[in-house]
């Protein structure tokens, strides 16, 4: 029965013309025409496929045809560009790009006035009165700085003392830059003066270190007190100077030729007065004859024997020790051995910088105190021992 109702069918429809329909009621789906096989159609109630138009590849996504205003070539919509939308995120590994980076200033606190003191801040004045090539150098400390990009200005002050000649009266030196003029007026002659000096570019993270020497005058003399950087930093907190030392606490200061020494043979002294070999040091080598000062070096010797440091009457305080020596690469290669009142330390010394000072460490000290540079067989040198108050 089912077979001659077909046949029927297709007798009427090939007798009649009529459009014939296959499709049994689950297949309405396809009657929608969408790529995406979703149901509904497009905002004109279209989207139905026209059986009698010719084959020209799949539809356009969305189902419908390109808007009116969109260029077509050769039957085919063509885009303006095909990038991804601005909102598509970018591959893991694509790196930002630089100018999407925070301005510096956003990722730092704003700018604080600081003051880091000296570690002798406080303490009494300390004087230079030497001639123009003399090694001497006031030599102060001061800790405590932040990273330099942190930094947008830093000026050294300091009080002085009859620093009257302009342009000619000493030399400054902030962490081995420089040199800056001691500031210097005729009218501070056996008067107090203060001083100030922009060192922005020369300040660094940590310890900073500020040396006051002579100037080209035949004799450079003058005091200097009251060490301080004024700091404009991007910190979240300025740090709080410690209190100082007591004011009698003063720098003290023995250089070598002040030094007592064992096995004086085995020492080569230089004379004070010769920058280039203003130092001792132990050796063995005929070559070193002509360098010691007063003739008593004796060459093959063992380089053993101490150089003994002695200060008295020292006030009682908390003192930084400082040891300064000429740095070299053949010196001794576990360190020169340093004993404060006994209690050893060692310092190396190898290295091309030449003339430095070292901080042994940080004691507290009173009346005698003796600082021993103790020579065991290889090459170890002194040029001074200073002794600086510091606060805390």
């Amino acid at each position: 029965m089912a077979r001659a109702a077909i046949l029927f069918a297709l007798c009427l429809a090939a007798c009649t013309g009529a459009t014939l329909d296959l499709k049994g009621p689950g297949d309405a789906a396809l009657d929608a025409g969408l790529v995406d096989g979703s149901a509904g159609g497009d905002a004109d109630g279209g989207g139905r496929a026209d059986a009698d138009a010719p084959d020209e590849g799949p539809a356009p996504v969305d189902g419908g045809l390109p808007p009116a205003d969109m260029e077509v070539a050769d039957g085919e919509p063509v885009t303006e560009d095909m990038a991804p939308p601005a909102d598509m995120a970018a591959p893991a590994d694509m790196a930002p790009p630089v100018d999407m980076a925070p301005p510096i200033d956003m990722a730092l606190p704003p700018a604080l006035d600081c003051v880091y003191r000296a570690n002798s801040f406080g303490a009494a004045r300390v004087e230079l009165d030497v001639g123009p090539d003399a090694p001497d150098r006031l030599v102060f400390e001061i800790a405590g700085l932040p990273d330099p990009l942190r930094v947008d200005s830093a000026v050294l002050r300091f009080d002085s003392f009859d620093a009257d000649h302009p342009g000619e009266e000493g030399r400054i030196r902030v962490n081995g830059q420089g040199p800056y003029d001691l500031p210097a007026d005729l009218a501070w002659d056996n008067a107090e003066g203060t001083g100030a000096v922009d060192v922005t570019g020369d300040v660094v993270a940590g310890r900073n270190v500020i040396e006051f020497g002579p100037g080209p005058l035949a004799r450079s003399y003058f005091g200097i007190a009251n060490v301080q950087l004024s700091v404009r930093a991007r910190v979240d907190a300025c740090e709080v100077a410690p209190p100082p030392p007591p004011a009698d606490a003063v720098v003290r200061e023995l250089r070598y030729p002040q030094a007592r020494y064992t096995n004086r043979p085995t020492w080569v002294v230089g004379c004070d007065n010769n920058g280039a070999r203003a130092y001792a040091f132990t050796a063995t080598g005929e070559e070193h004859v002509p360098s010691d000062c007063e003739g008593l070096y004796r060459a093959g010797g063992n380089r053993r024997g101490d150089a003994i440091f002695t200060f008295t009457d020292v006030v009682p305080a908390e003192y930084e020790i400082v040891v300064g020596s000429r740095h070299t690469e053949n010196r001794n290669p576990n360190g020169a051995l340093f004993l404060v009142n006994g209690e050893a330390r060692r310092i190396s010394q190898r290295s091309d910088r030449d003339l430095t000072t070292d901080v042994w460490g940080r004691r507290r000290l009173a009346g005698q105190v003796e600082v021993i540079l103790r020579a065991e067989g290889n090459s170890d040198s002194v040029t001074v021992v200073r002794l600086v108050p510091v606060g805390g």
